[in-house]
């Protein structure tokens, strides 16, 4: 396994676009590893069962897709056992894990740093036994980051996630759940809920002076929405929401290492954007440090100078 790297790629991620990269891909990648694999994807779940099985033959793996394929790297890492260095060359459309992460969406630039960067080591989050790199979510505006035209949130802000998320209003249901959070335990009607460990989420900022540090520091951000009752409080429930410094009372902000849900009824999640199970009662934790990213040079000792 010394100084060889396991490369996949998802062929059907940005239009394909990895086919066109992997010439350049191996070039420079070699530059670092003694030996280049690349594996194509062949559906759902392959990567998965592909790191599983063949992790501890690497010192390295690196997948080139959207969020969807790196959550199925880190699923794959994480049911193995072991724990090769991870980089990630993002082809997808949200790509918030890259931009947490310091990630460049210039493919020839994330792969030199690849080849120059170190070894930084992130948090993991998970839903029952499902990891996830960025977020778990479940509940009536789960989507909305991600089907809100890119346009209109940069020309409107706040105001195009209020005004997609009102669209909704008169399909709301209640879901009413149970949490304990440490000590702490609330039940009520909610509408929207969401574990993160991230700087952003679907391309919106939620958390105030979210920065490298809250990615490795053990603790997971969660945030709850109360059932609003009228389009008043949806207007006030999501300005709390997109608002860091609100104090919203529709809106519960926590960070916390293990949180667990209790549901009335089973409740479908999303996990790094996609389908992540549906549960009638589950726990998230975090595992601190799981994910050895390989940063780039600069970004990583940025990192180190904090």
């Amino acid at each position: 396994m010394e100084n060889n790297v396991l490369l996949i790629i998802n062929p059907v991620s940005g239009d394909g676009a990895a086919r066109r990269w992997l010439y350049d891909m191996v070039e420079i990648l070699s530059e670092r590893f003694s030996f280049v694999n690349v594996y194509f994807s062949r559906g759902v779940g392959d990567i998965i069962r592909v790191v599983k099985e063949n992790a501890a033959n690497y010192s390295a793996v690196i997948c080139s897709g959207g969020d969807g394929t790196l959550n199925e790297m880190l699923t794959g890492v994480e049911h193995s056992g072991e724990s090769p260095m991870l980089a990630y060359l993002p082809m997808g459309t949200v790509n918030d894990f890259a931009h947490s992460h310091g990630i460049s969406l210039n493919i020839k630039t994330t792969l030199k740093n690849i080849v120059d960067g170190s070894v930084c080591d992130y948090d993991l989050g998970m839903l029952g036994g499902r990891p996830f790199s960025y977020v778990a979510a479940f509940g009536a505006f789960t989507q909305v980051a991600y089907e809100t035209p890119q346009e209109l949130k940069a020309s409107l802000g706040r105001l195009a996630y209020i005004s997609e998320a009102a669209k909704s209003i008169v399909h709301l249901k209640p879901i009413h759940l149970k949490y304990t959070a440490g000590d702490a335990t609330a039940e009520g009607d909610f509408i929207y809920g969401m574990v993160s460990n991230s700087i952003s989420v679907g391309g919106i900022h939620f958390f105030e002076g979210a920065d490298d540090e809250m990615l490795r520091d053990g603790l997971l951000e969660v945030t709850l929405v109360r059932f609003p009752n009228n389009p008043v409080e949806l207007t006030e429930a999501i300005n709390g929401l997109l608002n860091p410094k609100s104090e919203s009372q529709l809106v519960i902000k926590m960070r916390v290492s293990d949180i667990r849900f209790e549901f009335d009824m089973p409740t479908p999640w999303t996990v790094d954007g996609e389908y992540g199970g549906t549960f009638a009662m589950t726990n998230i934790r975090v595992l601190p440090h799981r994910i050895r990213l390989i940063c780039g040079k600069t970004f990583s000792e940025e990192r180190k100078n904090k």
